[in-house]
């Protein structure tokens, strides 16, 4: 595995800029995504809390999270991510409910001091960029949260991207060869190595490879869900049935429901995993 390199993830959202801002919201399976998500941090977000949102990007959780708990610092490895949070606050008027801006990245969490946070969230691609120090990140959010505190961390789901993008399969093979084809279709890493013509470098992962990040004796895992099962479907589908209230409604109420199934948990366009610090 390609060893991490914070300028990668870093670059890739500096490109991506206020962009980030409707990654969510510009697409029907970015929307069943966000309210899975939402579902969640729901549950375990309380309004004694004291939390990290780290990866936070421009902000479309922090609008959420600022108002759910009673402390919320907001990290991302982006500054011009962080610039665009606080713009983005601000025009919200929710600016001043948010402690404190950090520019963090999520292998060195030092700056924070130990068992500091009741929650941490770590939602997204933040985790799936780290590569071979995937397990310092879990590590780092362990160290700073207390016990029994809570984690939600997410990573991108590997078989949700090759359904959802599977027209890309084969220009993939005719450019990097069959056997560079299948190492990302094996491990889920778009590695430096196996993929020389694009430097965003991630690890898609199925939910085995979180078991085995998350099989530690300090951590109980809560819950486990898939965010953006029904995404699948393709945009065509589900803006025909958005256009539809009632309809709509009743999919946002599966989607919810299937998310929490044991059998669809790799299927999410994002893994969500609960975790408690014991």
């Amino acid at each position: 595995m390609v060893a991490y390199d914070p300028k990668y993830p870093r670059a890739h959202y500096d490109r991506v800029g206020i962009y980030e801002w409707t990654r969510l919201t510009r697409s029907r399976h970015g929307e069943l995504n966000f309210l899975v998500h939402m579902d969640v941090m729901r549950r375990h977000i309380k309004d004694s809390m004291n939390v990290l949102e780290i990866g936070a990007g421009a902000g479309i959780y922090t609008k959420e999270l600022v108002q759910m708990c009673r402390r919320l610092v907001v990290a991302d490895i982006s500054k011009l991510q962080l610039d665009a949070n606080q713009e983005k606050m601000g025009e919200l008027g929710l600016l001043n409910l948010v402690a404190e801006y950090r520019q963090l990245d999520l292998v060195d969490l030092s700056p924070l001091a130990a068992e500091s946070f009741d929650a941490i969230v770590c939602i997204g691609g933040t985790l799936s960029y780290l590569l071979d120090k995937a397990s310092v990140g879990v590590q780092q959010m362990l160290r700073t949260v207390k016990p029994r505190g809570i984690v939600i961390l997410g990573v991108m789901s590997l078989i949700n991207s090759v359904v959802r993008l599977m027209h890309l399969v084969p220009p993939t093979k005719e450019i990097r060869g069959l056997t560079n084809t299948r190492w990302l279709l094996e491990t889920g890493l778009q590695d430096q190595e196996h993929n020389p013509e694009t430097e965003h470098y991630c690890h898609m992962m199925t939910s085995a490879d979180i078991d085995e990040l998350l099989d530690l004796d300090v951590v109980e895992i809560v819950e486990r869900r898939a965010a953006g099962l029904l995404g699948m479907a393709g945009e065509e589908s589900l803006n025909a049935v958005r256009a539809d209230t009632d309809l709509w409604n009743l999919i946002v109420e599966r989607e919810l429901e299937w998310s929490k199934l044991p059998s669809a948990l790799d299927l999410g366009d994002n893994i969500v995993y609960v975790v408690r610090r014991r």
